[in-house]
């Protein structure tokens, strides 16, 4: 008999868990799972990049988050940036980068750059930011500034 009340405690707490998750009583309309996106509009096409690697460092003033965004984990292109955990509101992210195919953009480069974000959530386990604007990189060939455009970009990542 006991073997029976045994395995029966086993299948139900098995189910019980199977059936219960992080996520279960999340209210923000998400279906489940990690959220793990960068969308951003560049030069009128949306793209979205899936595929994150985010190093922590930690030093006696916080910890920063170094991260690097890929699509699909493709190298043609690319965004890095970093900020530190608690860091909100206006430009809380810092050398927000974007790699086409070899060719660097950044807020740094050039008089046209104007890229600003908001930092709604940083607590070292969610990222969300919304961010937009103009990078610059230099095209050797011509000789020249380029511009890139950047609309509508949003950050949600689980850290």
């Amino acid at each position: 008999m006991k073997k029976i009340v045994l395995s029966i405690f086993v299948v139900a707490m098995s189910l019980a868990t199977i059936s219960c998750s992080k996520d279960d009583n999340n209210n923000n309309g998400d279906n489940g799972g990690d959220q793990q996106q960068l969308i951003v509009t560049i030069d009128g096409q949306q793209l979205t990049f899936d595929s994150f690697n985010v190093n922590r460092y930690n030093y006696d003033g916080g910890t920063e988050l170094d991260i690097t965004a890929t699509i699909g984990g493709g190298t043609s292109r690319i965004i890095t940036f970093y900020t530190f955990v608690g860091d909100t509101g206006s430009d809380a992210i810092f050398n927000f980068t974007y790699l086409l195919n070899g060719q660097y953009y950044t807020a740094f480069n050039g008089s046209a750059t104007n890229f600003v974000s908001v930092t709604n959530v940083n607590n070292g386990s969610r990222l969300e930011v919304n961010f937009s604007g103009n990078l610059g990189g230099y095209d050797e060939v011509n000789q020249e500034e380029v511009i890139v455009t950047l609309e509508s970009g949003t950050i949600r990542l689980d850290l």
